[in-house]
């Protein structure tokens, strides 16, 4: 059993490195056996735990994602809260991972860009990694409605709209360069909004 733990926490640590490395290099001019020095690893250890570089790669954005939903789920979970607070917690707390983690989003460009040329559809893999917010974020919205707290909007388009801003925000950190004032403003403006 102790081989396990150790196994997962060595696979921890790979993709934590990784990722700082990825963020420092970018993403085309890491390869695996920077990986492996940065590590302190031979390339041929590294094989026992990953296959090549894109899917430490996928596995790293996998990890910071992971810990960012189980942080969002549990405010959204949170039922001592309305529902429009529930919302902007959520969104605050997306806001502040993307400023924390500001320089991801440039090397993440770089890769979906990158998978474009390949053939691959980044589009489908975005979506992918958010349905689950997603569904989440409309639970929540139709929560807020029944209880009477929020307005009878479409939810679809409610959660396009918050969708939208997330997306705006991330490209104004890592094309612009800009902070995220005025998407979190257009945050509150829109759930002062939805209130009833």
């Amino acid at each position: 059993m102790a081989v396990l733990v150790e196994h997962d926490k060595r696979k921890h640590e790979i993709l934590e490195k990784s990722l700082e490395l990825f963020i420092e290099e970018g993403y085309e001019d890491v390869t695996f056996q920077k990986i492996a020095d940065r590590c302190g690893i031979t390339r041929t250890t590294l094989y026992i735990y990953f296959k090549n570089k894109r899917e430490i790669f996928l596995w790293s954005i996998k990890q910071l994602l992971s810990e960012l939903e189980t942080k969002i789920m549990a405010q959204i979970d949170d039922e001592s809260k309305s529902a429009s607070e529930c919302l902007e917690l959520m969104f605050n707390t997306i806001f502040d991972s993307c400023e924390q983690n500001r320089m991801l989003f440039k090397v993440l460009l770089s890769y979906l860009t990158q998978l474009e040329k390949s053939g691959g559809n980044p589009g489908e893999r975005v979506t992918r990694r958010v349905i689950r917010l997603q569904h989440r974020m409309s639970t929540l919205i139709i929560r807020g409605q029944k209880s009477g707290e929020l307005k009878k909007h479409s939810v679809k388009e409610l959660n396009s709209l918050f969708y939208n801003l997330t997306e705006g925000a991330i490209f104004r950190l890592a094309v612009l360069g800009k902070d995220l004032a005025e998407s979190r403003s257009s945050l509150k403006f829109i759930i002062e909004s939805m209130k009833a």
